[in-house]
């Protein structure tokens, strides 16, 4: 057997890998928010509010994160650490805050 041939199918094996990792999110969060007691919502809300944070919030936040990091290190001349350590940090923060608030509503 070719090594090519068994590679070939792997971009449709990455894509069910990201749908079934998107349903077990939803899932999680459906769950939780159960055992929590707080009331339940239509599955099409859950599954709204997690595709907004995975794919706009979180690659936004990414994407200002390298921004403010390309600004420190090449304009304000900081070191490469702290030029991408700062804006990294704070993006995840920020995210996992959101992340805990969308357990919360």
């Amino acid at each position: 057997m070719q090594v090519g041939k068994i590679f070939e199918r792997v971009p449709m094996i990455e894509f069910l890998a990201y749908v079934a990792g998107y349903v077990i999110e939803v899932l999680s969060l459906r769950h939780i928010r159960a055992a929590k007691g707080l009331a339940k919502r239509h599955w099409s809300e859950d599954a709204t509010d997690v595709a907004y944070l995975d794919w706009w919030l979180i690659p936004l936040v990414a994407a200002i994160a390298v921004a403010c990091a390309m600004v420190l290190f090449f304009g304000f001349d900081l070191p490469l650490w702290l030029s991408f350590g700062a804006p990294v940090a704070l993006g995840a923060v920020y995210c996992c805050y959101r992340y805990r608030e969308l357990f919360k509503r």
